[in-house]
């Protein structure tokens, strides 16, 4: 009996080796190159130089242009407020100034109403560059990069948002790319009502509180892309993905820790997700001037579908609530757990479950292996008892 037991541990022993051979972690094997979140190879010195004065020059110059269109709108209307207009719409083409197509006009104003916005405190100024801006003496203009800029003590009552269109919105409002293959008059709509992006939160809540303002300027407003909640549309990355393929974990491993964590449930991921950035240093760039990349294959997210859960936050507490977070001065987690009445990462982590199935982090058997352990387990054990019932006692 002593040794039938030694030949049984062993054999458990040999299972659990094998098992151990067959344990990848769970999910799938990064491809090596990701399809969505690809990163160019790197370049010369000379040329990350070059890129860098570039990216510099982009920068100063789209600040300019925010700063030189808030002081001509304000000589043309003499305040947006003194017009009684919340919502100024523009557009620009080569540098120019002018009325808008009457197809802007009205997306915008659309998408104002829709956001359930009329006249507020604080004015937004919309322009939209309806053709790609190219220069000779500088850099060509990123046409995929939005800029805002947050009222500020030299005008507090105005956002301006400068928006490109870039070749196909432009296209589009031209009238050359509708009918069937085109993109609908909603669509344009949406694309508006994304475009007022940072601008939307000052017209709908007025001016944050400092705490807010600077985890927000720290953070790039990742949080408050978008005003509209409600409901999950499931049309946007995280709504068409599948584990089964690999550009769905391509994107996994693209994403930060704590964002992983909080797919996986982890209320202290989710946490450390949203409140980063949150910190005692409350200070933010004068002017604040906020640029954001359009194209969600180019912004790695610090939270999966981040850019709305403010905006779903507010939906979901109400107005008055969100208001209290909005305008509290005391630390942000405080303020967001008092205007939730739940702690931030349990709020977040049930959030997180109407955008993406979580997953399952660790190690983890795949059903091929456990097969293949289990049938040599199962076949060492045969032999182990077929062994022993031929032994003879002599």
């Amino acid at each position: 009996m002593a040794s039938l037991k030694r030949w049984i541990g062993a054999a458990v022993v040999a299972c659990v080796l094998v098992g151990l051979a067959y344990l990848p972690p769970h999910g799938a094997k990064s491809s090596g190159h990701s399809t969505f979140f690809s990163q160019p190879p790197r370049g010369t010195p000379a040329r990350l130089r070059a890129q860098s004065l570039a990216d510099a020059w982009r920068a100063t110059e789209a600040s300019l242009r925010l700063l030189t269109a808030r002081r001509d709108l304000r000589q043309r209307v003499h305040g947006i407020n003194a017009a009684g207009q919340s919502l100024r719409v523009m557009s620009e083409s080569a540098g120019v100034m002018m009325p808008p197509p009457t197809l802007v006009d009205s997306a915008a104003h659309l998408a104002w109403r829709q956001l359930g916005l009329g006249e507020t405190k604080v004015s937004v100024a919309l322009i939209t560059r309806l053709r790609p801006l190219v220069t000779r003496d500088g850099p060509v203009p990123q046409e995929d990069v939005s800029s805002y800029l947050a009222p500020d003590s030299t005008d507090r009552t105005t956002c301006v948002a400068v928006v490109p269109a870039g070749l196909y919105w432009s296209r589009y409002v031209a009238g050359e790319v509708r009918g069937r293959q085109g993109a609908s008059f909603e669509d344009f709509v949406q694309w508006v009502k994304a475009g007022l992006g940072p601008c939307a939160f000052y017209a709908a809540f007025g001016t944050p509180s400092r705490p807010v303002r600077a985890w927000l300027a720290a953070r790039n407003w990742d949080l408050a892309l978008t005003l509209e909640g409600g409901p999950p549309d499931r049309q946007g990355l995280w709504f068409a993905s599948d584990p089964r393929y690999p550009w769905y974990w391509d994107a996994i491993y693209s994403l930060p820790p704590t964002a992983v964590g909080c797919l996986a449930a982890r209320s202290d991921a989710c946490r450390a997700a949203v409140l980063a950035g949150a910190s005692d240093d409350q200070s933010f760039p004068v002017p604040d001037i906020v640029r954001i990349e359009r194209r969600w294959w180019d912004r790695v997210p610090r939270l999966a579908a981040g850019q709305r859960l403010l905006g779903d936050i507010a939906t979901s507490i109400g107005r008055e609530r969100f208001l209290s977070f909005w305008t509290s001065t005391q630390p942000v987690d405080t303020a967001l757990a008092l205007a939730l009445k739940r702690p931030v990462g349990d709020w977040t982590t049930d959030w997180q479950r109407d955008f993406v199935d979580p997953i399952r982090l660790g190690p983890m058997m795949p059903l091929g292996g456990l097969a293949i352990a289990c049938a040599i387990a199962g076949l060492a054990l045969a032999i182990v008892v077929i062994s022993a019932s031929r032994r003879q006692v002599r």
